[in-house]
């Protein structure tokens, strides 16, 4: 909540110091893809039911937006939780579906939301009265006075978002909610022998994910713009949605948020660097790397290591910074990310090498015999 409350304050310092809107931009969409990696660990990281249906969740959001805004004028502040709740309730009725047949766990859960992704696709590519074919372009929206100009309601509402989405997953980690999901990833016919409503909690945090998606998804159609089919409904936000949980742990509530924060600020540095191909090559690695080395993410890493972990980004950043080396700030920090996550990829033994001189600056106090 302190976190949120101080990049809250972002846009009133923008006017303050006057910094270029590329930075209230670009954080944005750092929330949209914290919120979007958040809501999607919260069904597949939590109970373990690992699902490609993102884009469809996500899509319908958009469509939902788009279609209320450009066919039928209704303003964007009410249509904007339509979105998730229309999400919600498709959720609502795959899992009312799946979750009574309990041969669809696996691989096939995860065929099937991907298989409900080409499905809509195809439905609102073929009906006139939401895409036809042609896309939906959508004006320009004016935002009420209190939200300020269009970056800045962006940022708050991107924001807003985002927060009451870690929010929703960090009470459902430390709940009696999320143990049962915990029991179902583990074994489910053992949590359901144990007590667990494991219907009821499935249904329930398959809505809560789908409606977090759909809610993202409505507010960054008015980020996009011009909507089509193949740009919405396609495999790349799922991918990288996945991509950000793993990378960052899937068993805690932060380890999506910290994925999120690295991928993006690497993917946005790469691209604006005309390096689009490294994209693809690191995040490639990073996937290889977690899969063999570090299933659990970085998260644990990163808790174990924490102040040297910090050590490591400050005079990563600071020594970037200073040599001029990437001109802008955010690329800086991106280098400094990429070299604090490579040392967090470190085995313990040679961890502990690095660090051992650094403990010889300290010696401990030698216990004496009275202590012992």
């Amino acid at each position: 909540m302190g976190v949120g409350v101080l990049l809250a304050l972002v846009p009133w310092l923008k006017t303050i110091f006057g910094f270029p809107t590329f930075y209230l931009i670009f954080l944005y969409f750092t929330y949209f893809w914290i919120a979007q990696a958040s809501s999607w660990n919260m069904l597949s990281g939590y109970s373990g039911y690992f699902s490609f249906g993102q884009g469809a969740f996500f899509g319908l959001g958009v469509y939902t937006m788009a279609t209320l805004i450009d066919k039928y004028e209704v303003n964007f502040l009410a249509a904007l939780p339509v979105g998730g709740i229309l999400a919600a309730l498709l959720g609502l009725g795959i899992g009312w579906v799946v979750f009574r047949l309990r041969l669809l766990k696996g691989e096939l859960f995860a065929l099937l939301t991907l298989a409900v992704d080409f499905v809509l696709a195809a439905v609102v590519r073929n009906s006139d009265a939401i895409d036809g074919g042609f896309g939906v372009r959508l004006g320009s929206v004016k935002p009420p006075a209190f939200l300020g100009d269009f970056s800045t309601m962006m940022y708050t509402l991107g924001l807003l978002i985002a927060l009451i989405t870690v929010f929703a997953s960090y009470l459902i980690y430390h709940s009696r909610f999320g143990l049962g999901l915990f029991a179902i990833r583990d074994d489910e016919a053992v949590a359901e022998g144990l007590g667990v409503p494991t219907f009821r909690y499935k249904m329930a945090i398959f809505a809560l994910s789908c409606f977090f998606i759909g809610l993202s998804g409505a507010l960054h159609a008015l980020q996009i713009g011009y909507i089509t089919v193949e740009g919405i409904f396609s495999l790349r936000l799922p991918l990288f949605v996945i991509l950000m949980s793993i990378l960052g742990g899937r068993q805690h509530w932060l380890g999506p948020v910290i994925g999120a924060v690295v991928i993006f600020t690497l993917t946005d540095t790469f691209s604006k660097a005309s390096v689009d191909y490294l994209n693809q090559i690191i995040i490639g690695s990073f996937l290889i790397i977690m899969i063999l080395f570090l299933r659990d993410g970085i998260y644990e890493r990163l808790k174990q290591r924490l102040w040297s972990s910090l050590a490591v980004l400050v005079i990563s950043a600071a020594a970037l910074i200073l040599a001029g080396l990437e001109g802008r700030l955010i690329s800086q920090l991106a280098y400094a990310m990429l070299i604090t996550v490579a040392f967090l990829l470190l085995s313990d033994r040679l961890y502990r090498k690095l660090i051992s001189p650094f403990h010889l600056l300290h010696p401990k106090k030698q216990a004496r015999v009275g202590d012992v």
